[in-house]
């Protein structure tokens, strides 16, 4: 499913045959959570962006699509422009102060509080578009009942993952039919535009539970419940460059933790 032709939820998964792709998708959960948190961690707008520059080669390694990566990016690099934006206005403590317009005053420290939030938040988005261009929904779902998950709970998880793309382009369909026979959806008042959008909802509806009636049959015509034991077409296995991959991933986050609480250097 290409990133171009989704409106809403979209599948970001790209197939290839990086080492990325190669790792064991429970590696690159732990990986992900661990660099998260190291965000967290970082308060120096100086370690913080050397956390964002390895993020970003780690995206360029995983050799994405121009067009798929810039369509995930976009939405990060609106946010943070508005933090930084947005930041020194409602936050006007410190000094020195570098402008004033009326009520407002623009200090250097709200500046750089703005900048650091904004390149955490920028960490904290991208390091999780990693797992997505790289690993596929099933592998992700898999990997996740492999880690405890209950396995009805990552059944819940794939159909959704699986429909709701599906969803959106129903909806879309049926948008598109209605604008074939006349109707204006984003015009008028707002009572008008909600009473157009239920033409939209009833059918939505109406296919979302023909779908939730195909899949429950389809279920049961696989025996789906009938015995408490499974079993899979492809098991995942820790391999040798996954364990030297998860031994990286662990040094990034306890060296830095190591530094900042027990050495006391300000990271």
């Amino acid at each position: 499913m290409g990133c171009q032709n989704m409106t809403g939820f979209v599948d970001l998964y790209s197939e290839g045959g990086t080492f990325l792709h190669r790792i064991d998708a429970r590696v690159k959960i732990v990986a992900v959570l661990f660099l998260s948190v190291l965000a967290f961690l970082l308060s120096n707008v100086y370690s913080l962006t050397l956390l964002l520059a390895f993020i970003f080669i780690l995206l360029f390694l995983a050799r994405a699509s121009l067009s798929r990566t810039w369509f995930a990016l976009r939405f990060v690099i609106r946010f943070m422009v508005l933090i930084v934006v947005l930041w020194p206005i409602f936050d006007p403590s410190g000094t020195p102060v570098w402008a004033t317009f009326g009520p407002v005053k623009i200090t250097e420290p709200a500046v750089w509080r703005g900048v650091t939030s904004a390149v955490r938040v920028g960490c904290l988005a991208c390091v999780w578009y990693i797992l997505m261009f790289t690993t596929s929904q099933r592998d992700l779902v898999r990997a996740l009942v492999k880690m405890g998950l209950r396995f009805d709970f990552g059944l819940a998880l794939a159909i959704s993952l699986r429909f709701l793309p599906t969803f959106s382009a129903t909806i879309d369909s049926i948008k598109d039919a209605e604008r074939a026979r006349g109707m204006e959806l984003d015009k008028g008042s707002l009572l008008k535009r909600s009473r157009n959008y239920v033409a939209i909802l009833v059918p939505t509806i109406v296919s979302a539970l023909r779908s939730a009636d195909t899949l429950s049959l389809a279920l049961h015509s696989r025996a789906y419940g009938a015995r408490a034991d499974r079993t899979y077409l492809r098991e995942p296995k820790m391999r040798r460059q996954d364990a030297a991959a998860l031994s990286v991933v662990i040094a990034l986050l306890v060296v830095p933790v190591f530094f900042k609480f027990v050495l006391g250097v300000p990271l």
